[in-house]
This record gives C-alpha cells, structure tokens and sequence, in this order.
C-alpha cells in the first residue's frame, strides 16, 4: 500500500460484538484503513449518504434490508464499491447470488483467512495509482 493513502470502509453487521471484534482486528492489520460501522443496510446507506467508502464488508443476514438487497443498491449508486460478504453461511447459491450482485469477495466467518483479506483491501485500484 502506498504512503499517505488512506482508505475508508464500512464494516455492517447486526452483531454487535462481531462488528467490534472485526473492526478492530482489521484496523491492526490495516492501520491505513479508516473503518465505519452499520448495524443494518440503512444504517449503512445512512453514514455513505453520498460519500461511498472504498470497501463495504456486509453480512448476509441483517434486519430489514439484506446484504444481497445492500450491495445491489450500492453497486448501483456506486459502482467503484468493492464489496465483500462475510457471513457464517457458506453454500454454492449463495456464492453465486454474491457474484449476481457485483458482491467482489465471499468470505466465512468461521474461517477467516485476514491475509486474504488485506490482500483484498490492498488490491483495490486506489492503491496501484
């Protein structure tokens, strides 16, 4: 990652501990990394309100709108969003409706791999400028 590239996120997951736990396990391994927090897709779509971070991480299952239902708004209205599902449910149909809905990484909660997760914030376009 270059110097004095600071990345923003958002990080939505109705857990409140999880939400926690993975903001700031992110934010050690990614210190660049400027991390907001959602409870809910509204929430979320509330704190972008115009200004879309570079990365979103949204669970599957959230109240009201769902992470599917999330990331198509998102893609929709900001399509530079790369956007990763982290979710506890680990199935073939919901890999693909991920990709269906421009959703850029897939990841399991019950077996994060956070190198590959850098990899994936480190991969976005704003940091080969």
């Amino acid at each position: 990652m270059q110097v004095g590239i600071m990345l923003r996120a958002i990080n939505v997951e109705d857990n409140l501990i999880y939400r926690e736990a993975f903001k700031t396990i992110l934010q050690d391994r990614l210190p660049s990394l400027v991390i907001a927090e959602a409870g809910s897709g509204e929430e979320a779509l509330q704190k972008i309100n115009g200004a879309p971070p570079d990365f979103v991480f949204t669970d599957m299952r959230l109240p009201g709108m769902n992470g599917f239902e999330l990331a198509q708004k998102l893609k929709n209205d900001f399509p530079c969003i790369w956007i990763a599902m982290v979710t506890s449910y680990d199935l073939p149909e919901y890999r693909q409706a991920a990709s269906q809905h421009g959703i850029e990484r897939f990841f399991v909660k019950g077996s994060l791999d956070w190198k590959e997760i850098a990899e994936f914030v480190q991969s976005t376009p704003k940091n080969k400028q």
